[in-house]
């Protein structure tokens, strides 16, 4: 009898149930349900490589120039199966290409090009590309070698991330503020290119980890297999429910350790959890009415930070870490209630605007203090914080306005005043080096759980300033001094060049030509 993979054992999650239970079925349409939902978003590879044998082994040489004898024995298993070139690392000069078709330019100017490669020497960046191994990494050269031949042959990949630049924080902008993505991601999966300010993704490299997703501030980058939309429909069906939430791999281990899910638990296995921020965490909350179970070695920033909040609130943690299988009963029985709320979030907008109007729900007329933000070794740091200007020194140029693409920051127009709020607000800090004036103060240190956190207030205003021809309000008086402060001298023998600083667009063209002239 051929045992079927579990990895092919749909729907997921299934293997975790109790079938002895009355909840049994009734779980079980659940799954499949979203598993459907799964099904839907699934994507078909579209590009394909061929791998072939040529095998690169990247070494360093001992004191008298000889190859280490490790290299010498691996090197001899490896030319069983592969074409091998040995590549002494202190005479590289460059490592580049992709899986499957890397080259190596040493110094004297030659080229080696190759399809895997193998290092006995520890090069965290060379790591970064799919196709090149660590030693290090493997109990033994049989087991590494077995996944090098397992590479032979074409190699498939999906886009299993797709990228909007419009909310994006580091896309064409004059100095980088936001690279999270970059910063988050193991290989060459996203990279950023600084001279065009622009990312750069590699399909081949990406592992579908899937923290580049979670980390982005503006949800620019998404999931293709678990888009948002997908993911908050499957949450829908978790209603009432006390969530197990594991990702795919772990999911696999727990069931080779053949472990049933206490009857309590209804488990929700995703492709992975980093894509998870804190607004789709929320969301589990919320919808399910419980806390979260979460399965693993680490809560990422976004679960502790919703820690920080629920702490505050509730006086309580909102999501509970078991990292083994022993302790999974005797949380699950004292995994707490949660309070419930029934929000479409809006995926057209920067995810902060649906985490705000969700933490309102939470707040209501309360002052719960502050919920600080969250930087640990294990994944990139979640930052909320406040805006300070100098009101007095601000000339309401709204420099600051263009530069913030969240309208965390904006103007009005009908009584000339410059507004701020904070729950929309990346700290980013673009809108800081933006200021001519030099009068922003950013801070970084978490979220005032106060409902006028959540709402927009005034930072700055003056009065509007007339123009001297028609009378239109077209500018503020604080502007209109500063411009007349540095080119008022200039312009000081030219009597209709002094007069345009004070006249509105329509007429500022009419003096300068003169009335007639602008008329024909």
């Amino acid at each position: 009898m051929i045992k079927t993979p579990i990895s092919h054992t749909f729907p997921l999650g299934n293997i975790l149930l109790d079938k002895n239970t009355l909840e049994y079925n009734t779980k079980l349409i659940l799954l499949n349900k979203v598993q459907e939902i799964r099904d839907d978003f699934a994507l078909e590879a579209k590009h394909h490589i061929v791998i072939d044998s040529k095998l690169a082994i990247v070494y360093i040489s001992e004191d008298n120039g000889v190859i280490p004898q490790v290299v010498q024995d691996f090197t001899e298993s490896a030319q069983i199966f592969f074409e091998v070139s040995l590549l002494d690392i202190a005479l590289l000069e460059n490592f580049s290409g992709s899986f499957g078709a890397f080259s190596a330019r040493f110094n004297n100017g030659s080229v080696v090009e190759f399809a895997q490669a193998v290092l006995f020497v520890y090069e965290e960046e060379l790591l970064r590309f799919r196709g090149v191994y660590n030693v290090a990494d493997f109990q033994s050269a049989d087991t590494l070698l077995e996944r090098l031949r397992n590479n032979l042959g074409e190699y498939s990949y999906k886009d299993i991330i797709s990228y909007k630049e419009d909310y994006c924080q580091y896309h064409h902008r004059r100095e980088k503020y936001c690279v999270k993505c970059v910063d988050v991601c193991p290989t060459f999966g996203v990279g950023a290119n600084d001279s065009l300010m622009e990312l750069a993704f590699s399909m081949v490299d990406c592992v579908s980890c899937g923290a580049c997703v979670g980390v982005c501030p503006t949800n620019c980058l998404e999931y293709e297999e678990m888009p948002k939309e997908g993911l908050e429909e499957i949450i829908e069906l978790y209603k009432e429910q006390k969530i197990f939430l594991c990702s795919f791999d772990d999911y696999i281990k727990l069931c080779e350790k053949n472990v049933i899910l206490p009857e309590s638990l209804t488990p929700m296995i995703l492709p992975n959890l980093l894509m998870l921020n804190e607004n789709d965490l929320l969301t589990m909350l919320q919808t399910s009415g419980n806390a979260l179970l979460v399965y693993g070695d680490t809560l990422s920033a976004p679960m502790e930070f919703l820690n920080n909040i629920t702490q505050q609130i509730y006086q309580k943690d909102s999501i509970f870490l078991v990292n083994s299988v022993e302790s999974i009963s005797t949380l699950a029985q004292d995994l707490p209630k949660m309070e419930s709320y029934f929000y479409k979030n809006r995926y057209n907008k920067p995810f902060r605007e649906s985490f705000a109007q969700r933490l309102q729900y939470m707040i209501k007329e309360g002052d719960f203090g502050l919920a600080a933000s969250v930087a640990t070794e294990n994944s990139a740091p979640v930052f909320y914080g406040d805006l300070k200007v100098d009101a007095s020194k601000c000339t309401l140029c709204l420099s600051c306005v263009g530069a913030c693409n969240v309208n965390a920051i904006f103007a009005k127009s009908d009584d000339f005043s410059l507004r701020f709020n904070a729950s929309l607000c990346t700290t980013c800090g673009y809108c800081i080096t933006s200021c001519p004036e030099n009068v922003m103060e950013l801070s970084r240190d978490g979220i005032t759980l106060k409902g006028e956190y959540f709402k927009s207030r005034e930072l700055a205003k003056d009065t509007p300033f007339l123009c001297v021809e028609c009378g239109k309000a077209f500018s503020t008086q604080k502007s209109i001094e500063k411009v007349m402060g540095m080119l008022g001298s200039a312009f000081s023998s030219d009597s209709k060049k002094l007069k345009t600083i004070q006249c509105c667009p329509d007429c500022k063209v009419k003096v300068m030509f003169g009335q007639g002239e602008a008329n024909v």
